[in-house]
């Protein structure tokens, strides 16, 4: 190659990346240019719809934009994720949702209509709650010992959870495998009924979130028995995490996470993961999320996609080893 041909295909090569250079900036500078909705997978009035409704006040301070909470509940997130998928992949139409969307349903349904790694692009982790292992107040059971013992005798006990594959139906799986424990699965259609009948002692135990057990915890109808996490709860500092028990690798926190239609412009995804993360360090935020049993837990795009890759590994293993499956 001549050294005018070799001048000429650099000069057009260094073109290209100022031509997208300048493109970028121009996304970045533009963005958002109209509304920009958060679809949620839940109903209004829920944990996820609670921290989309906050984190959408902070963000249209922010990006000085109208931002929209959208609830399309049903199907395990498929209905709120196709709604993103048809939208335009500009950054102006994220999904937040929770674990089960994004690392648990899409091995526990039979058929899924959405790939959480190839048809989004992460923003950022939002929000995790640490779960606990609770029994009803009244119960002769106070330490996992004594729970380990008494599921060893007359026929075991059972242990409620939110619904087939869910993470209290999973982990209570796992506890069950480390523990060689005898405890029968009873799934519910959500937190609030199986508490219901855990408190009205009709089941053993439940592994629920934090933030739905510490005000049952501190009105004195459910006794905790241990925290299923690798540290202790802020709300509920006296009590030990399983490892500290002698059980570990049983742990888990309910998370939440926004990301957008995968081929969104880097500079928009930027943009919305400075906003994002500047809301969930801000002092106010801190301390309503924090006073409800919620860790905020702002990433970076890449460790927010890193985090999801493991995830979806280590739920998608204890899925298969459930056996669990829904239509």
């Amino acid at each position: 190659m001549n050294i005018t041909r070799r001048f000429t295909l650099g000069a057009l090569a260094a073109a290209a990346a100022a031509a997208l250079s300048l493109a970028g900036a121009a996304v970045a500078q533009d963005f958002p240019s109209k509304p920009v909705t958060l679809v949620v997978p839940f109903p209004p009035g829920g944990v996820t719809d609670q921290i989309a409704r906050v984190l959408a006040g902070k963000l249209q301070e922010d990006l000085r934009q109208t931002v929209i909470v959208d609830n399309k509940p049903g199907a395990g997130g498929q209905i709120a994720a196709q709604a993103v998928k048809s939208a335009p992949a500009d950054g102006h139409t994220l999904f937040v949702a929770a674990t089960e969307m994004f690392a648990i349903n899409p091995t526990l349904f039979r058929k899924f209509s959405y790939d959480p790694l190839k048809d989004f692009h992460p923003v950022t982790a939002l929000i995790s709650s640490p779960l606990v292992l609770v029994v009803p107040k009244n119960s002769p059971v106070n330490s996992v010992a004594d729970l380990v013992a008494a599921s060893k005798s007359n026929g075991g006990l059972n242990f409620a959870s939110q619904g087939v594959g869910s993470i209290g139906h999973l982990l209570g799986e796992l506890y069950r495998s480390r523990t060689s424990g005898a405890f029968h699965h009873v799934a519910y259609k959500g937190s609030a009924p199986a508490l219901q009948d855990l408190m009205g002692g009709q089941v053993d135990l439940m592994f629920d979130p934090v933030i739905t057990t510490a005000p049952l915890i501190q009105g004195g109808k459910l006794k905790p028995l241990a925290i299923a996490a690798t540290r202790r709860a802020a709300q509920l500092p006296e009590v030990r995490t399983l490892e500290e028990l002698g059980t570990a690798g049983v742990d888990a926190s309910v998370w939440f996470g926004a990301v957008v239609k995968a081929g969104t412009p880097a500079p928009a995804v930027a943009r919305l993961n400075e906003s994002l993360t500047k809301a969930l360090r801000s002092p106010d935020v801190v301390k309503r999320f924090s006073d409800q049993g919620l860790q905020p837990m702002p990433m970076s795009p890449e460790a927010f996609g890193d985090f999801m890759k493991k995830e979806i590994t280590r739920w998608s293993a204890l899925v298969k080893t459930s056996g669990a499956s829904v239509e």
